[in-house]
């Protein structure tokens, strides 16, 4: 194979596609990116065999062919290019690369080894708008559990389709967030599907198709087991977790009997000044709610006492509730409101964190459960 290009586009491409490899793989071959030539488009393929990242750009190809090359090295290489053209031979064994005055020779392994694109086969289709994607993604999968022993499932988030409505939701068992929004364009027939997709692999396709306008999500194989997330120029398949994903809605309380309104940023800050105080691994802080004022404690036998006082708009009875800090904060920092709503049902139960005001077509609601005092 054969081509000239830009090297910002190749070095794009290939920087991406590096992301995905799996630097402990035992698989050599997997260690590697796939660049292939044809027409006047280049490929760039990464697999971790879990994750397929593909993305083209423009190039004058003089030999239609395909070369791999190691990822990380290569994309080290190109990253340290500056702007301008480069040409890049590719055998079975070797890639060689000319830039201005400087030559480069890469080993490499066939292509003909690099593990095939997923199935082509095609069931449930949808598309939403790319801001809105990469917004859900950010919103939710931060919550999902990083811990392997906690199973996979509580690693991915749920993605459930209903009609012309999205609903992307992720929990570790002790916070879940919830973020839902009107589609681009519903499947055919309003038809329902959950497909649980692991957290990592949302951020991948959230991160490489979010500057697009729309993004295509296909369920692929012939039992729905991976989902393709596609743009004009870039697609990501994604091998989907097997299981069943905990009914998330048994957590939401039907009800909620207190609630307050609090600014947003002022929240935060205190919450991180006490967190400085609880210090524990539990980041215990203290919420007590009363005469529409909000104060936070938090005391520790090594560090001191916290005290933080905020007005508040408060509805319904006086409260008292303890909650982990961190986890508190991790959940306002995914709201971008002004204000937020808390809503509670008593000091042991699931506590409710929505935006203040709504936005057309999104529904973004976070459940925290409180810690016992």
């Amino acid at each position: 194979m054969k081509f000239r290009c830009n090297t910002k586009d190749i070095a794009t491409a290939v920087g991406a596609a590096s992301k995905i490899v799996n630097a402990h793989t035992t698989v050599p071959i997997l260690s590697n990116v796939l660049l292939a030539a044809d027409g006047d488009v280049i490929r760039v393929r990464a697999t971790d065999l879990e994750v397929t990242l593909e993305q083209a750009f423009p190039a004058e190809v003089g030999d239609p062919g395909s070369v791999t090359v190691p990822a990380k090295l290569f994309s080290g290489y190109l990253g340290n290019l500056p702007p301008g053209t480069l040409e890049l031979s590719g055998t079975p064994t070797r890639a060689s690369v000319k830039w201005e005055r400087s030559n480069y020779d890469f080993h490499a392994l066939p292509a003909d080894e690099y593990p095939p694109l997923p199935s082509a086969q095609k069931g449930t289709s949808f598309a939403i708008d790319a801001k809105r994607f990469r917004e859900g993604v950010a919103a939710t999968i931060f919550a999902a559990s990083s811990e392997e022993a906690r199973g996979a499932v509580l690693m991915g988030t749920l993605m459930e389709l209903a009609g012309d409505r999205l609903t992307m939701v992720a929990t570790d068992g002790y916070r879940l967030a919830k973020w839902e929004a009107t589609l681009a364009r519903p499947p055919d027939g309003g038809a329902t599907a959950k497909f649980i997709v692991p957290s990592r692999a949302l951020a991948e396709a959230a991160r490489n198709l979010g500057g697009t306008e729309l993004v295509e999500v296909t369920a692929l194989g012939p039992s729905g087991n991976q989902l393709s997330f596609a743009t004009a120029n870039a697609s990501i398949v994604v091998r989907l977790v097997d299981g069943q994903y905990p009914n998330y809605g048994q957590v939401i309380p039907a009800q909620f009997d207190r609630s307050l309104r609090i600014n947003t940023g002022a929240l935060i800050a205190g919450l991180r000044r006490a967190e400085l105080v609880a210090g524990d691994r539990a980041s215990m802080v203290k919420i007590n709610v009363a005469n529409q004022q909000l104060i936070i404690t938090a005391n520790s036998d090594t560090t001191g006492n916290a005290y933080e006082e905020l007005e508040v708009e408060q509805s319904g009875e006086d409260l008292a509730i303890a909650f982990n800090a961190r986890y508190l904060v991790d959940i306002l920092n995914h709201i971008d409101a002004p204000q937020i709503l808390m809503e509670f049902l008593g000091p042991l139960s699931p506590a409710a964190i929505r935006p203040g005001d709504d936005v057309e077509g999104i529904a973004q609601m976070y459940v925290l459960m409180p810690l016992r005092q």
